[in-house]
């Protein structure tokens, strides 16, 4: 294997550190929910005072809190089947960017929703942000893949998960009441997402797209060896494009199967059932 498909560039670091903000934001939104629980109930019941002048049922503030929580998934499942209609159509790298609208329409349902008295923006910006995750599990490993050399892509791949963790352990130190999981800066704890969001507009730009999606998709090989050199610190960059149209061509031979197939077909089940217990 020839030395410049192990070195890890100034370019490929950026792309990979631009794209795994959006697994930051994954695990960050997945944690931040719990450590607030007890002062966002209490928005929820005066909220319902201000309404209807009485203090909210425990079944129904256990109804609201289980709906905050869970909403979150639902997003997410919509979003993580929304991933090709995106890539395939956009790209990687402007899915990414693209997505980060819906980050930032999430930041201010959830810290507008005190000062507007409504729960229902609280649930509804949990649901947007669970879209954006779900769209975010399909988007950082498929382009941080893509950009990687073979060598490092095992490597560079582990980082995802490493957002993810991440993001849940800022989320509960952030969370601490003695820091913005209390009455005052709850709002601002559940905001801060456009942060990262910001972050990640200003990085995208400057990363390249993927090549695998220029040769393959778009047909630019041009473009797609014009990244390669940049992502790889050098000038030979045949092996990588050569590896990219094999793939293409063995992936143009596999027959199509659909979701159903997956499950009924006996070839499929034993590897359905593996990544389902994992």
């Amino acid at each position: 294997m020839e030395p410049s498909s192990k070195k890890l560039t100034g370019r490929l670091m950026l792309a990979v550190g631009g794209a795994v903000l959006g697994s930051l934001q994954f695990g960050y939104n997945t944690g931040v929910i719990n450590a607030p629980q007890k002062v966002i109930e209490e928005f929820y019941n005066q909220t319902w005072v201000h309404r209807y002048g009485e203090r909210i049922l425990p079944t129904t503030l256990t109804t609201l809190w289980s709906l905050s929580v869970a909403i979150f998934s639902v997003g997410g499942m919509i979003g993580s089947f929304s991933v090709g209609l995106f890539v395939n159509r956009f790209g990687r790298r402007n899915s990414m960017l693209m997505m980060n609208l819906l980050a930032f329409v999430s930041a201010v349902l959830m810290g507008f929703s005190k000062l507007g008295k409504s729960f229902e923006m609280l649930i509804l910006g949990r649901f947007v942000i669970g879209v954006y995750c779900g769209l975010t599990t399909g988007f950082v490993p498929m382009y941080v893949g893509e950009v990687s050399p073979t060598a490092l892509r095992g490597a560079l791949g582990t980082l995802h998960q490493l957002g993810i963790v991440v993001g849940i352990l800022i989320a509960q130190v952030f969370g601490l009441d003695s820091i913005m999981g209390n009455e005052d800066l709850w709002p601002l704890l559940l905001s801060i997402i456009f942060v990262p969001a910001l972050l990640q507009c200003i990085v995208l730009p400057f990363c390249p797209e993927s090549p695998r999606f220029l040769l393959i998709n778009r047909n630019e090989e041009n473009r797609a060896k014009s990244v390669l050199k940049k992502l790889r610190g050098t000038a030979d960059v045949t092996h990588d494009l050569q590896e990219m149209k094999e793939e293409s061509r063995q992936m143009m031979r596999e027959k199509k199967v659909t979701i159903l197939e997956l499950f009924r077909s006996p070839a499929y089940r034993q590897p359905i059932l593996i990544a389902v217990v994992l």
